[in-house]
């Protein structure tokens, strides 16, 4: 498989793609806010992501990546950060409590509906068969 040319969605030079998807300038420039905001999370371990963002100026979405690759599992360390769906502050996951009961409840409700349809289905079913096997007997 040959390399591909890429813009860098970071500062839009044109790279050879290596599968980091910016180009390696930015790459080591966001290693280094990635080093800087460790060691910030580990001097402050209950900080707000916004918190972070206006300490060291780093972009929200770096803070947001590195929660979700799980840099900062560590005893103590509880960063806080928007929940996706109602923005309420959260420590863990992608959704507060309240989201995720809500979710499971339409999800609940979804199976059981699709359940229904599957079940009424199958009865509708079986009676066109058995009134087409009634009629080819008549055929006989």
């Amino acid at each position: 498989m040959s390399p591909k040319l890429k813009n860098c969605s970071n500062c839009g030079r044109i790279f050879v793609d290596t599968g980091l998807g910016i180009c390696r300038d930015c790459h080591e420039k966001e290693e280094e806010e990635m080093q800087k905001v460790s060691s910030y999370v580990r001097d402050n371990p209950h900080s707000r992501v916004r918190d972070i963002c206006d300490a060291l100026g780093v972009k929200e979405r770096l803070v947001m990546r590195m929660i979700r690759e799980g840099r900062f599992v560590m005893d103590g360390v509880a960063i806080e950060y928007p929940c996706e769906s109602c923005g309420t502050l959260i420590t863990v996951g992608r959704f507060c409590d309240k989201c995720n009961r809500d979710l499971q409840a339409q999800l609940s409700q979804q199976q059981q509906k699709l359940a229904a349809q599957a079940a009424k289905e199958k009865v509708s079913g079986s009676k066109v068969i058995r009134s087409l096997d009634m009629g080819m007997k008549g055929f006989r």
